[in-house]
């Protein structure tokens, strides 16, 4: 007999929500054949059989959360019997028969809950998680703290029955069948009790990627000292090469060319001066990497991820074009590998194409900065004492005080302005055609 667990697919990676079978009991599976599918705190990602055999036992069903290393099933070898009572790992007797408050393990909790509880001397036993899966998060703690005389009853868990139409109704509106009562045969939950649920409800349960993000960048905010610097370039230039060189990228990687993919290069190499703006802060240190990886910040149906372009300073616009296609496309149809979102240094967000004109970002930990972009509109501009109107665009940059300081990054801010509103250089050193010339 040979156990199914739930991976640890990254660093980070603390829980997993079983988010679809792809075998059911009984079933003959191979090694290498996709088994199950798992959401992390960043992606879904199929995980293969670990070896050959019959799936015997599913363990966790769909849409429950359970830390790594868990078991979550067995796979009978080749002319293995089925046991007459399968073996129940502890990790998962929470969700079989219910236990005492003192017996919540510590990894029920969030980092940031951990942390906050440990600095205060609280004791997470005592705190009724309201995350996903019961996990205890850091708004969980600063609840109890405010009302420390409070007894909270922990109720017991249970195994939630629901129909396959209904587990999918509430993944996809975000809602925890924990908290849903069940109208169907023997208490199993239907696609109407979701409805239902759903119009009595003004809250919804935030999905994995919701949660972790809102964790990290709140953490990031009240530990980062932030500080904003904005400059308004000329884009006219700017303009000009992206309509001469659409035809060209479009030709070249059959993909058309954005702002986005023009920023991404440019602001690669104006880093490439300022490795401070492409450092982090780890432990009291500054770490000055290596590489420059730029992270597009990239808003989803249930959250924001941040896909990242690796040694972006190295590659043409038409790869950067091409890659930021490849990754926008596997974004939207939830198949980015977690290989494809870490790693970044630097961060680029970009809300032009909403009709923003400026904004500041949160810091993406643990990097030192992240550049805001606004739209390219005409504005209002003074040249030889006359208004004339220009298009501009406004960059804002957010700033971790710990590792730049204003003068550091109003210098990176200043060559990136520079080198947007004469690009020309830049673009015909990243292009494959010889006959590129400056205009």
């Amino acid at each position: 007999m040979i156990e199914v667990i739930m991976p640890k697919l990254g660093l980070t990676m603390e829980e997993g929500t079983i988010v679809h079978w792809l075998k059911g009991e009984g079933e003959e599976v191979k090694k290498g054949d996709p088994l199950f599918e798992v959401q992390t705190d960043k992606v879904t990602m199929e995980v293969e059989a670990s070896a050959s055999g019959t799936l015997g036992k599913i363990l966790v069903p769909e849409g429950e959360t359970v830390p790594v290393v868990q078991v979550i099933g067995y796979i009978l070898e080749p002319d293995e019997e089925a046991p007459e009572e399968w073996p129940i790992p502890v990790a998962a007797v929470a969700t079989v028969a219910p236990r005492p408050p003192a017996a919540v393990p510590k990894s029920l909790a969030t980092p940031a809950a951990k942390r906050m509880a440990r600095d205060k001397g609280i004791d997470l036993a005592q705190i009724k998680g309201t995350g996903e899966g019961g996990v205890i998060t850091r708004e969980d703690v600063l609840r109890f703290e405010e009302k420390p005389t409070r007894k909270v009853v922990m109720a017991p868990p249970r195994r939630v029955k629901a129909s396959p139409r209904a587990r999918r109704l509430a993944k996809e509106k975000g809602a925890s069948l924990s908290e849903i009562e069940g109208t169907g045969p023997g208490g199993r939950i239907t696609e109407q009790d979701i409805l239902d649920f759903l119009a009595s409800q003004e809250l919804v349960t935030p999905s994995p990627i919701q949660r972790v993000t809102a964790e990290r960048l709140s953490e990031s905010f009240t530990t980062a000292p932030h500080f904003y610097l904005t400059m308004e370039a000329q884009a006219t230039r700017l303009v000009e090469w992206r309509e001469r060189l659409i035809p060209i990228i479009e030709e070249e990687v059959r993909v058309r060319l954005t702002f986005t993919d023009m920023l991404t290069l440019l602001v690669a190499k104006a880093l490439q001066d300022h490795p401070l703006a492409n450092a982090s802060w780890e432990d009291g240190h500054i770490r000055i990497a290596k590489e420059i990886n730029i992270g597009m910040a990239t808003a989803v149906e249930k959250g924001l991820i941040v896909p990242v372009i690796k040694n972006a300073d190295q590659k043409s616009l038409g790869e950067i074009a091409r890659e930021r296609f490849e990754l926008a496309d596997k974004t939207a149809k939830g198949k980015l590998n977690l290989e494809e979102l870490e790693g970044g240094t630097f961060t680029l967000t970009n809300l032009g194409m909403f009709g923003v004109d400026e904004f500041g970002a949160i810091i993406n930990p643990p990097q030192s900065a992240i550049l805001a972009v606004g739209r390219i509109a005409e504005r209002a501009m003074v040249e030889d004492g006359k208004v004339v109107a220009r298009p501009t665009i406004r960059l804002t940059l957010s700033v971790d005080h710990r590792v730049l300081d204003g003068a550091e990054g109003a210098r990176f801010l200043r060559d990136l302005k520079s080198v947007i509103e004469e690009p020309g250089g830049v673009f015909i050193e990243s292009s494959s055609q010889d006959d590129l010339e400056i205009v």
